[in-house]
């Protein structure tokens, strides 16, 4: 049984991810902390080995086990990104730093977002590239020991510009539309009212969702190199009047973003491995 693992206490979750790794012959390079794409990403990975329960450090809010597999040959570790408290990142920068004691060294995370420009539309992917933080959350908030990173991260760079090329390339030998915006993040678990669309876009989103940013901090944090896509489930044009948002019509866009999301994270997966060579 794995003791318990709080974020101040470095040795603990690495004594949690030497754990694993004694259970595992694989040394996963490359994690992916999905909101979008996980089901068919957890079903291709092959000599697939599940952690969960007392496998895991307590806190870290998990709602599917952890995995460890081979995907394109290419050893990685899949997560669900976890589902955010209103007040904390606490869980966040637990996952993040397991999956960094565990070897990743680059971290690719998904999820959900509505599209503010006429470019991007539902169904399709977007790739972050860069993000405004209006969640409330900094997951760095609390003192942290600095043995994960600096006390103050620079996010000129969260993510990086190779990766983004990676996916890039990638998506158009799919034939996948996918565009790079930036997004704005918010707390939810409402919708924005038109004024608050406007807003977001009059200081630069092209992209609004409720999740992803805290993660990449976290992760930038951590020393991860980090690719973030979404996928889109509604298009919304502040400069037209809004429609009101139908979760059929979002559930509807989800649904075909999921398997192109699945395809490209396939594709950046082995693409990205030999950057990492």
């Amino acid at each position: 049984m794995v003791g318990p693992a709080h974020g101040s206490k470095p040795s603990r979750l690495r004594e949690s991810a030497q754990h694993i790794l004694s259970r595992s012959p694989q040394r996963p390079r490359i994690a992916l902390l999905l909101g979008s794409g996980h089901a068919s990403i957890a079903g291709q990975l092959k000599e697939k080995l599940v952690f969960q329960g007392d496998d895991l450090p307590p806190g870290l809010g998990l709602s599917s086990p952890l995995l460890l597999g081979m995907l394109e040959g290419v050893p990685v570790a899949v997560a669900d990104a976890p589902i955010l408290p209103l007040e904390t990142g606490v869980e966040v920068t637990l996952l993040v730093r397991l999956l960094r004691a565990l070897g990743c060294e680059v971290m690719i995370v998904t999820a959900g977002a509505a599209s503010l420009c006429q470019q991007i539309d539902p169904g399709s992917i977007a790739l972050v590239e860069d993000h405004i933080n209006l969640t409330g959350i900094q997951p760095l908030r609390s003192r942290t020991d600095e043995q994960w990173g600096p006390s103050f991260p620079d996010m000129n760079d969260a993510y990086s510009q190779r990766l983004i090329e990676v996916a890039r390339d990638v998506a158009m030998r799919c034939g996948i539309p996918c565009l790079p915006g930036v997004l704005a993040a918010v707390p939810g678990p409402s919708m924005p009212t038109r004024a608050e669309y406007r807003f977001l876009r009059q200081i630069g989103a092209d992209l609004v969702g409720m999740s992803l940013v805290p993660e990449v901090i976290a992760a930038v944090h951590a020393g991860f190199q980090v690719l973030a896509l979404v996928g889109i489930t509604q298009q919304v044009l502040p400069q037209r009047t809004p429609a009101n948002s139908s979760i059929e019509a979002m559930i509807d866009a989800a649904e075909l973003a999921a398997p192109r999301m699945a395809s490209v994270l396939v594709g950046i997966v082995a693409a990205a491995h030999k950057l990492l060579d």
